[in-house]
């Protein structure tokens, strides 16, 4: 169950009737090109450069910096009481300067295969932030597809943000049945030692 900020949950009720201005944060953690070397960058949905205290997902609060004027929005964030396993879109706009450097071409900019991601989330009311940003969503890069527009269009590149504990929990992993992978562990043990074979037999093992 996620508990909110008291004020963001008032004017999340509060919508109906007074309205409000979502805002969003989006914390990416890339990597150079070059080096492979962890490069952290901040975005929000406002148009200037900001500094301010989000919630860590181990509790704690941290000071960070976002760019604005990047032209992003966020859709699909859902909560659910099972394992489904939902994305969430963050759009960017390819003409936003933050962006371009970003991605740029695919041999410059940063890595985002696999980039981690936070994503909180506040609102604004008389030019003001309700609360503290809350925390909506921690996820990986699954895929970054970016369009190239037509004369005079407008391109951009749309994230898919999956949350990385139901990636994992999709994950198959044959090297559980692997006799190799086994002995790495023990050279004595013989248990997956037939395993490549077995699929094959036909003959009964209760029977002679």
């Amino acid at each position: 169950m996620q508990f909110l900020d008291a004020s963001f949950a008032a004017s999340l009720a509060a919508a109906p009737e007074a309205g409000l201005v979502p805002v969003h944060f989006v914390w990416i953690v890339g990597r150079d090109r070059e080096s492979g070397a962890a490069v952290p960058i901040g975005l929000w949905s406002g148009a200037e450069e900001i500094s301010i205290e989000v919630a860590h997902p181990g509790g704690a609060a941290q000071r960070r910096d976002y760019i604005g004027g990047c032209g992003f929005t966020v859709e699909g964030l859902r909560y659910v009481a099972d394992l489904t396993d939902n994305a969430v879109s963050v759009a960017l706009s390819a003409i936003a300067d933050p962006v371009r450097d970003l991605l740029s071409d695919p041999g410059q900019g940063l890595d985002l295969r696999l980039a981690y991601v936070e994503i909180h989330a506040t609102t604004m009311t008389g030019g003001a932030f309700t609360s503290a940003p809350q925390l909506q969503w921690v996820g990986i890069v699954d895929d970054g597809p970016l369009s190239t527009p037509a004369a005079g269009g407008e391109g951009g590149i749309a994230l898919s943000i999956r949350s990385e504990i139901m990636t994992q929990l999709g994950m198959s992993s044959p090297a559980k049945s692997s006799d190799a992978h086994q002995k790495r562990r023990a050279a004595t043990d013989r248990f997956c030692e037939a395993a490549a074979l077995i699929g094959a037999r036909t003959i009964q093992w209760y029977k002679t």
